[in-house]
């Protein structure tokens, strides 16, 4: 539903306030910049839900209905106000309501829909981690407001408030950011968070919402966010209608809970069907693929088994090419060959013209065609390294 106050509405409520009648008398002065607004329920016969302050003389329209998720009633509420010159003016855009699970429990659901081929794999169509208040205006509230034909430029002047624990202990925190409108009106977007979560059998389960607000303006922006800032900190709620509000979501939430039951036995039941059937058919397929399998397998062993040795051979009769040529060249055309020292296994190039060489170990050789007493000057004799080993 919406309603709307003019100022003659004013003018009659600051009269009757003081006790004269509004008309043919002069106005009394104004009991203050602000009156206070009830916002009503239609559902609860247009009970007060809450009330917060606006300024006087404003035109004020407000809308209250329900969107149903399941049999859970959520109440979308819109409120705005503009002043008697259209020049400044306050929305308030419904609440925003999200809920996120965190933990090896979720993370499996999770896995087990991407294994199933699943693209969304989200646990409820409202489903969205929790982040910085600053990060949702910029990232979700700005995209949200565009698709709706609501695009700002110069984007700027970023503000936000740490979360801190409030009521209940639920996290609250708020971010805004200022730009400009197409029609070159001044206009601050702003997004108040309130985050719950609570533990149960290793995750963790977040409740969170977030309340959206526009202030723009052809003038001081910043003066009509004083504005926007009393309502959201006069906001008193109405206790009898809170109680009758909190019993309502109550029912639904069970309602939707025995729902969710009865749905997932008759799952599990045709699961259990489909699983019986399709496990004797797997059963079969598996026995001649296991079959099939061993007989390729077999085949392809031998397959290998040639391979490696054709492979060795191979390798086998180059290595003997090419000791066969490094000899030829070593031994005929450069006059050298090779020497074996017998205890380290090291390979050294010496003039192959001697019959004898001896080395001291650090790095120098002597050759002699006459041997010596190695033992004597404590150096270790080479020996020659056969053709057929070269």
């Amino acid at each position: 539903m919406a309603t709307s106050t003019s100022a003659s509405e004013n003018a009659e409520e600051a009269a009757t306030a003081a006790g004269q009648p509004a008309q043919g008398k002069p106005q009394p002065p104004k009991t203050g910049q602000y009156r206070l607004l009830g916002v009503v329920d239609p559902d609860f016969g247009n009970m007060v839900a809450f009330a917060l302050k606006v300024p006087r003389g404003w035109q004020v329209n407000q809308s209250f209905k329900r969107v149903w998720d399941g049999a859970v009633p959520n109440a979308q509420i819109y409120i705005s106000f503009r002043s008697p010159d259209a020049a400044q003016r306050i929305d308030y855009l419904p609440t925003n309501g999200y809920v996120y699970s965190d933990g090896p429990a979720a993370q499996n659901l999770r896995q087990q829909k991407q294994q199933m081929g699943m693209q969304d794999t989200r646990m409820a169509p409202n489903e969205l981690a929790p982040m910085p208040a600053l990060t949702y205006v910029k990232r979700v509230l700005l995209a949200q407001l565009a698709q709706n034909g609501v695009q700002l430029r110069n984007i700027g002047n970023e503000r936000s408030t740490p979360p801190h624990l409030a009521k209940e202990n639920r996290m609250e925190s708020s971010a805004s950011v200022d730009g400009v409108l197409a029609n070159g009106r001044k206009v601050r977007v702003e997004a108040r968070m309130g985050v719950s979560q609570m533990q149960s059998n290793g995750d963790t389960f977040y409740s969170w919402s977030v309340v959206p607000s526009i202030t723009q303006t052809t003038g001081d922006l910043a003066a009509t966010y004083a504005h926007t800032k009393t309502a959201q900190e006069s906001i008193v709620s109405n206790p009898e209608w809170v109680k009758k509000n909190t019993e309502l979501m109550t029912k639904g939430y069970q309602a939707n809970s025995e729902a969710s039951r009865r749905q997932h036995e008759e799952t599990m039941a045709g699961i259990a069907a489909n699983t019986a059937a399709s496990t004797a058919a797997h059963n079969q397929r598996m026995q001649d693929i296991a079959a099939a399998g061993a007989a390729n397998t077999a085949r392809f062993n031998d397959r290998m088994n040639t391979m490696d040795k054709n492979m060795a051979n191979y390798q086998a009769n180059e290595a003997r090419r090419d000791g066969q040529h490094e000899a030829y060249v070593d031994n005929v055309i450069r006059n050298e060959t090779k020497f074996a020292n017998p205890s380290t296994g090291e390979r050294v190039k010496l003039d192959n013209r001697y019959e004898h060489a001896y080395t001291d170990g650090k790095g120098t050789y002597y050759q002699s065609n006459t041997p010596l007493r190695a033992s004597d000057v404590n150096w270790q004799e080479l020996g020659k390294v056969s053709l057929n080993d070269y």
